[in-house]
């Protein structure tokens, strides 16, 4: 297999996966170059699925950093409408979540999600 190859298909995933997180940030209505961002897009995130900012500040601190992720994930899913099965796949399967909530029928439902 031809590195330029492996380069190529790489380079379309890594779009794929910005474009994606582009459109959950849109939905939600933030900014999509936010997503851009390293770290910053992920304390985006932490506001998007209505979690306190010590979620998003844990994500620095070892083995809490699983947690802060965790409660992230939840909290997106149940922004978008969904269960805890999906922020499980969010958190395990961000690529393929993030794809779905992005580019899917998903709406951004936000704090209305808990009535």
């Amino acid at each position: 297999m031809n590195a330029s190859y492996i380069l190529s298909v790489g380079l379309i995933i890594w779009l794929i996966g910005v474009l994606s997180m582009w459109q959950v940030f849109e939905k939600a209505g933030y900014e999509g170059w936010k997503s851009l961002i390293p770290i910053y897009n992920v304390y985006i995130l932490s506001q998007i699925g209505g979690q306190p900012v010590w979620a998003f500040l844990i994500l620095f601190v070892p083995v809490l950093n699983i947690v802060g992720a965790l409660m992230i994930s939840m909290g997106v899913a149940k922004a978008f409408g969904k269960g805890t099965g999906f922020g499980i796949l969010l958190f395990v399967f961000n690529f393929f979540g993030y794809l779905y909530l992005g580019w899917g029928q998903s709406e951004y439902v936000g704090d209305k999600a808990g009535e």
